[in-house]
């Protein structure tokens, strides 16, 4: 597997470089280092081979939980004298997985999970990265928790720095304070300090707005339409999404964002 995994790895790599080379000369604004961004998922890709490793970030987020007296969730335990670099033996957990419950069924998890997750990114500086449903587990047996988590070879580490700079831009994306907001990315490395302001902030303006009024996905698809001129006929749907198109684009093309390696 190593092996059919850095063959791909080093094609990906050398069209990474190509590619990189053509937004280099045909759209300099757009920032993002293709190349380093590849690499460092590269370096995931093979730490998440390494089952040895997936067994460290285990018990690290097990201890950190208790530490913090998060609870409803659990991290099984990792037997060490049994596992290998191929091979990672754990405590073996009875129950469904969220991927599989019914939506009803994962609205009773949502409290406990979020406390999980914001303890991890905003208080520890070591999270899960892979939480979809098919990695968290409604426990048969709630004497050790509510919802397991599993799958542990995809994790980050952040800086207090960060997790400061993170709770700031929350705090400003509540208050709809795109201004502020953009001087948070600036921090976070997400956008470069020469942002062109007048363009980013009605963009996120548009973007945002809909979500921070909360009421869930279905919520912002209603928002969204509303604010594109969604009506429902025909021609406004056409235009609408022409318009929701172009801003895309604009996003795409005109406003160098960069993914920071957390």
């Amino acid at each position: 597997v190593l092996s059919i995994v850095s063959k791909d790895l080093y094609v990906l790599r050398r069209a990474a470089e190509v590619y990189q080379g053509l937004v280099d000369r045909f759209a300099p604004q757009q920032r993002t280092n293709y190349v380093a961004l590849l690499n460092e998922w590269a370096v995931g890709f093979y730490t998440e081979l390494d089952f040895m490793n997936e067994a460290t970030n285990q018990r690290t987020l097990r201890t950190l939980l208790a530490e913090n007296n998060v609870t409803g969730v659990y991290i099984p335990e990792v037997y060490e004298e049994l596992s290998t670099r191929r091979i990672l033996v754990t405590e073996w957990i009875d129950g469904i997985k969220l991927s599989e419950c019914e939506p009803d069924e994962i609205r009773e998890y949502i409290k406990v999970g979020q406390e999980c997750f914001l303890t991890q990114l905003l208080q520890v500086g070591f999270f899960h990265s892979d939480p979809h449903p098919g990695n968290i587990i409604r426990m048969a047996d709630k004497t050790k928790g509510e919802i397991a988590l599993i799958d542990f070879g995809l994790v980050a580490r952040l800086q207090q720095t960060d997790m400061d700079q993170i709770v700031s831009a929350i705090i400003h994306l509540a208050n709809k304070d795109y201004a502020s907001l953009v001087d948070d990315f600036i921090q976070l490395n997400i956008l470069p300090a020469d942002s062109d302001r007048a363009k980013v902030i009605p963009l996120m303006d548009k973007a945002l707005s809909p979500y921070v009024k909360g009421g869930g996905a279905k919520k912002y698809e209603e928002e969204l339409r509303r604010l594109y001129g969604m009506d429902g006929s025909a021609q406004a749907t056409v235009g609408g999404f022409q318009a929701m198109t172009q801003d895309a684009l604009t996003v795409l093309n005109d406003i160098p964002f960069s993914i920071p390696p957390y």
